[in-house]
């Protein structure tokens, strides 16, 4: 296995890529009584248009149907996955996101015993017509829940109102009408294309040994029949303007929630020659400086009773876009908007913030090392974002500049900005 260290820590990444494709990565922490493994493939929801290294024309399957592949992954000719895990008293799940299907496992005892069969069911295929129809109903449920939840609509809406074709604008479940149109063909098909070993990677970390881990999934690999095959996605190309500059929805909900999302596009920084992950860590520290939890603005809208707890900033990157999305519940959303507005739009920064802001993002790079879950994700997203492990993250942070970041500032009036609020219905 290839050593790899991270820098500025003493923390020792193992890394292997089987003959197959598949790539392991192990991070083991033997001050923890746990171990977290999560095994992945890079097919998400925005995954709906492709081709093969056979086929000669892209094909369409729906909205939703990698989510839906999910939830049907647990079926066995056997039975459950989850009878298998509750016996050994793990804990077993999974998750469907723009980019990625994860199914993990989270346990102390039998390491062996859980990762082989987190191998064996994920790697098995077992569909059939009428798991396919039974399913339906209860992802039909699920997305009913979803719309009916404020704080999820919020989300969802707002990514629905950044997004012209970008296919982030759709519910990762797909809408009912969506999963009406799967059929088991489109889930076979799916399957044989995206869960194959070179398209699939593997992240351990806890209390284990990355050799057991390593000899555990080689062994696996000579059992599995290889399909492997060169997947092209269709790309779709996104304007700058925003789908809704404003939408307001009506909700049961007692206080108005406000999502202000800023669409960013990457080709305004080009000159500066940045690569992606230095640029996100400018922008990233610009918006917590602007608007993190010792923000200015955070504390004049706590302090005036415009906001009631904070401002939450949630992030999304593509290829060609950095979207930033400022969330609150608030009694006064049309202040709230106006306050956040003008803080962007007349950026004013402090070398002392920045410095104290990169020291902050220092020691929780450091203290995340500690939780086997966070790291876990953190490597997953390295992998999803620049396809590799960045090792160097600390020596990234020393490497930015105050004036580098005063320069992007004037380039981000090449933004565009999209405003949800969601209002409280009103009594008859």
């Amino acid at each position: 296995m290839e050593k790899i260290k991270i820098s500025n820590t003493n923390e020792v990444l193992y890394y292997h890529k089987f003959d197959s494709g598949l790539e392991l990565y192990v991070l083991p922490n033997n001050n923890q009584k746990n171990f977290y493994i999560t095994y992945s493939t890079k097919f998400g929801s925005i995954d709906t248009t492709f081709k093969t290294s056979n086929d000669s024309t892209y094909k369409t399957v729906p909205n939703g149907i990698a989510h839906y592949l999910e939830h049907l992954k647990f079926n066995l000719e056997s039975g459950s996955a989850f009878d298998f895990f509750s016996k050994l008293g793990s804990s077993v799940n999974a998750f469907t996101s723009y980019d990625v299907t994860c199914f993990e496992v989270f346990s102390s005892t039998y390491f062996k015993e859980n990762f082989n069969y987190l191998l064996d069911y994920v790697r098995t295929p077992y569909f059939t017509k009428e798991l396919v129809n039974n399913e339906r109903g209860i992802i039909t449920e699920e997305i009913k829940m979803y719309k009916n939840n404020p704080n999820t609509e919020l989300a969802y809406a707002s990514y629905e109102n950044v997004f012209v074709n970008d296919l982030r604008k759709n519910l990762i479940s797909g809408e009912v009408e969506d999963i009406k149109e799967i059929t088991l063909e489109n889930i076979e098909d799916c399957y044989n294309t995206f869960y194959n070993p070179n398209n699939m990677f593997i992240i351990v970390t806890g209390n284990v040994n990355p050799y057991e881990a390593m000899g555990i999934v080689e062994e696996k690999e000579r059992d599995y029949e290889h399909n492997n095959v060169e997947i092209n996605r269709k790309k779709i190309n996104e304007p700058i303007r925003v789908s809704n500059e404003y939408k307001e929805i009506k909700m049961n909900v007692e206080t108005n929630k406000v999502s202000i999302s800023y669409k960013i596009p990457k080709k305004n920084f080009k000159k500066y020659n940045l690569k992606d992950e230095m640029l996100y860590l400018y922008i990233e520290i610009l918006f917590n400086i602007l608007f993190g939890t010792t923000s200015d603005i955070q504390d004049k809208l706590l302090t005036s009773s415009v906001i009631q707890d904070g401002i939450n900033i949630n992030k999304i990157y593509t290829k060609d876009y950095m979207i930033f999305s400022l969330t609150t519940d608030t009694d006064y959303p049309e202040m709230f908007i106006k306050m956040i507005n003008d803080t962007i739009n007349n950026i004013s920064l402090n070398e002392e913030d920045f410095k104290r802001r990169i020291k902050v993002m220092k020691s929780s790079y450091i203290l995340h090392f500690d939780n086997i879950e966070l790291v876990n994700n953190n490597i997953q997203d390295n992998i999803l974002l620049y396809g590799k492990f960045l090792n160097n993250e600390m020596h990234l942070y020393d490497k930015l500049s105050f004036n580098t970041l005063n320069d992007l500032c004037k380039l981000l009036k090449n933004k565009t900005c999209s405003t949800l609020v969601i209002k409280p219905k009103k009594n008859n």
